[in-house]
């Protein structure tokens, strides 16, 4: 019968177990790591599997030292896992420049009245904000974004080891951010509103001039298309909306850890 070491168990196993919560956290929020169509016990495995190994490789489990109670180490395990999903809340905020466009995009262009099924959120979905969002995915891993989660997954390590709680978050940082990715989603969504109110007018100007005309088959007539048209025509400006969305994710992700590590 194999026997494992008591100070093996105290050193690395209940270390990386802990450690293992804030990586699980990470996977749970963020846009790329949480896919409803990956299977839970897959990611579970691949942030356990992490957790071994990445906390090991930056020095964090050799800070740790294993003598609370149960009650104890269940609590710090739900600091980590509260800071996990605050570093992938945050990666999703930076997202919702393709929700808040697609949102209006959908409204103005009368494709609202279209939804299907979302993997990603398990949820019913308009057809634009489904678009949209595997755009956004697709791009996230293109630009390779998901490797600066993971670098900033080992800075979080470093600045704050698996026990630490962050002193210091600015929360005006944090809704400047969210402000940013709200601004950049409706500048997308400008041009949709700005075609849509002269085919209202055009519309507008029809009726009067022939009130026996069925404006509203007209009207989707010629919004639909112009709608999808526009897409065609600002696809070109999605990664540079998403690169700029998520540089103030991540500089207030660096500027945290940097507070934390005193520098």
């Amino acid at each position: 019968m194999i026997s494992i070491p008591q100070t093996l168990i105290e050193s690395v196993f209940l270390p990386g177990l802990l450690a293992s919560t804030r990586i699980i956290g990470l996977f749970l929020a963020a846009p790329f790591f949480a896919l409803q169509t990956i299977p839970q016990r897959f990611r579970i495995g691949l942030a356990l599997v992490v957790a071994f190994g990445l906390p090991i490789e930056v020095g964090a489990l050799s800070t740790i030292s294993m003598t609370s109670s149960s009650a104890g180490f269940f609590l710090l395990a739900a600091s980590e896992l509260i800071v996990g999903l605050a570093m992938g809340w945050l990666v999703r905020v930076g997202m919702i420049v393709f929700d808040v466009a697609a949102e209006i995009i959908s409204i103005q262009t009368g494709l609202s009245f279209a939804s299907q099924y979302n993997p990603d959120q398990a949820l019913p979905s308009g057809v634009v904000g489904s678009l949209f969002g595997l755009i956004g995915l697709a791009l996230l891993f293109v630009m390779n974004l998901h490797l600066v989660v993971i670098e900033l997954l080992f800075e979080s390590f470093r600045a704050l080891p698996p026990g630490r709680w962050p002193a210091v978050l600015d929360i005006d940082a944090v809704l400047k951010v969210f402000a940013n990715s709200f601004g950049i989603g409706l500048l997308l969504a400008l041009p949709f509103i700005a075609i849509n109110l002269v085919v209202m007018a055009a519309q507008g100007f029809m009726g009067r001039t022939s009130p026996q005309m069925n404006l509203f088959s007209i009207g989707f007539a010629l919004t639909i298309p112009v709608g999808i048209f526009l897409i065609y025509v600002l696809l070109p400006v999605f990664p540079e909306a998403l690169q700029r969305s998520q540089e103030g994710v991540y500089a207030l992700l660096r500027q945290t850890f940097s507070i934390a590590r005193g520098n």
